[in-house]
């Protein structure tokens, strides 16, 4: 964590004017240049420790200063790409304009919208509160980059329940680039953390046998206390994982109950029953209030809603900037097909085919099938309801459960070739710690991935009038609270910010 915020200050002492391609690519080569020398620091740090203290402390440490290097290269271009103005990114219109508006409803004790998860807005202005008292639009921009930076470590400590360190790194923070949206980092790695937790989750329930009753309840009340704080934070991902991780759970509980008995179906049986309990106990009255809004109509129709639903490589939601012009997706060499579908297509094959027990196979097997399901369904009653009904936002956790199972697919192969057993078939995350020239080869082939990853993405988000650096441009061209223009307004000349919505009316 100290790596992730620290190099994102690092590239906050970044000065360039971002309104101009020169002043970007200046900023894109800056923020290289810093990653690489820091990078060259950890090696030689991680060199150090491996051959004077231990090989496997060194490759954990190395990791995870890895995983906070990569996102905070992310969070530091962005900070790049706003420099010069208090804004978050998109200023103060759509989802950022609107959390800044519940900021000022909640401080002033007024209800918000009772369908949306209640912690972030909560936590946002707490922040507020406390570092930007009264500048809601300046702490969603600080908080947004904290949460950016720290999206590497979180995914990689999450993978670690599950996985060795390497391949925690590999397939938790690699992920978060085609993932994680700059906008609304704290929606994204819900999904990314939701994946290995309830895969530990079943880990857990295939040895609970092994239980006692006072460890199943205490590691209940820990899932259920995981789960609800995740579910409160962004509830989305749990409503497209739904069918897929409760068919997760029934077959694993059928499989314990004829491998293990009754006596370890009853104790799987508390063990889930507990994580229940305190999940519908921790988050029952907002679960109710989103049931009850369950069928609010969705009617916005976007660019990903008129392309292919079989597409979710790349979601472009409704910035699509001249891809709106071109045929898209592009067409693929094989039936339509491209290079890296082929890809995941191969490594989903490998994984359901060397891995099929594996608690992470079941799980991001299952909720991709159960993503589909519910995508395909919402997609064909589009036109007769006149609805989406947000399905296009499928995309991501197809796409991330790909991303998984190609990672696992590596992890078993490499497994099979050295002779060694999967230690994630029974929720293991240890094993022997590689040769140091092995480690030290992917490490490095892994930061080249990150640095290349992180600019282009940042790249994305510079401003520019139309696709995703429209954010930007809009916080660079609004008029900031103070009344004064960004310090790169175009010409000096920026538009005022729209007027507030009118307070949300009393509850009861």
């Amino acid at each position: 964590m100290l790596i992730a915020l620290g190099f994102t200050w690092l590239c906050m002492r970044i000065e360039v004017n971002p309104l101009t391609r020169t002043g970007q690519v200046s900023g894109l080569a800056g923020l290289q240049f810093r990653f690489l020398l820091v990078f060259v620091a950890l090696a030689l740090v991680w060199w150090g420790i491996s051959k004077r203290l231990s090989r496997p402390l060194a490759l954990r440490l190395a990791c995870c200063s890895l995983a906070g290097l990569a996102t905070g290269l992310y969070a530091g271009g962005i900070a790049v790409a706003l420099t010069g103005t208090s804004w978050p990114l998109n200023g103060p219109y759509g989802d950022s304009g609107q959390l800044q508006n519940w900021v000022g409803e909640i401080q002033a004790g007024r209800p918000i919208s009772g369908v949306y998860p209640p912690l972030f807005p909560h936590a946002l202005t707490y922040w507020t509160e406390l570092f930007n008292p009264g500048q809601p639009h300046a702490a969603l921009k600080t908080f947004g980059l904290v949460l950016l930076a720290l999206t590497g470590p979180a995914a990689y400590l999450a993978w670690r329940l599950v996985l060795p360190p390497l391949w925690s790194l590999g397939i938790g923070v690699v992920s978060v680039f085609p993932i994680v949206h700059a906008a609304k980092p704290y929606v994204d790695i819900v999904l990314i953390v939701l994946i290995p937790v309830l895969a530990k989750l079943m880990s857990t329930l295939r040895r609970a046998g092994e239980l006692k009753t006072r460890p199943a309840v205490l590691l209940g009340l820990s899932y259920g206390l995981g789960l609800a704080l995740l579910f409160l934070w962004y509830s989305g991902w749990f409503v497209w994982s739904a069918p897929g991780a409760l068919a997760a759970f029934v077959l694993m509980l059928i499989n314990l109950g004829k491998e293990g008995g009754p006596a370890a179906l009853r104790r799987g049986a508390l063990l889930l029953g507990v994580t229940g309990a305190v999940f519908l106990a921790l988050t029952g009255p907002y679960l109710g209030r989103m049931l009850a809004g369950a069928d609010t109509p969705d009617g916005y129709f976007y660019f990903d809603t008129d392309i292919d639903p079989a597409y979710f490589l790349m979601w472009q939601g409704d910035q699509p900037n001249n891809l709106a012009k071109v045929s898209w997706p592009l067409p693929g060499e094989l039936g339509g097909v491209g290079v890296f579908a082929l890809l995941l297509v191969a490594g989903v094959a490998v994984a359901l085919w060397l891995g099929p027990r594996l608690p992470v196979v079941q799980v991001a097997g299952l909720c991709m099938l159960g993503a589909f399901g519910l995508r395909y369904w919402f997609a064909s009653h589009m036109e007769r309801d006149k609805l989406v009904q947000l399905y296009p936002r499928t995309s991501a956790e197809l796409l991330y459960c790909s991303i998984v199972l190609c990672g696992m697919a590596g992890y078993l192969l490499t497994q099979k070739m050295t002779g060694r057993p999967a230690y994630a078939i029974i929720g293991g995350r240890k094993g022997p710690a590689p040769a140091l020239r092995a480690s030290g080869a992917v490490l490095c082939a892994l930061a080249f991935f990150f640095s290349m990853a992180g600019s282009a993405t940042v790249d994305r988000f510079m401003p520019f009038n139309g696709s995703w650096g429209q954010l930007a441009w809009n916080s660079h061209t609004t008029v900031q609270p103070n009344g004064v223009c960004p310090r790169f307004a175009p010409e000096g000349k920026c538009v005022p910010p729209p007027p507030p919505p009118p307070p949300a009316a009393e509850e009861g």
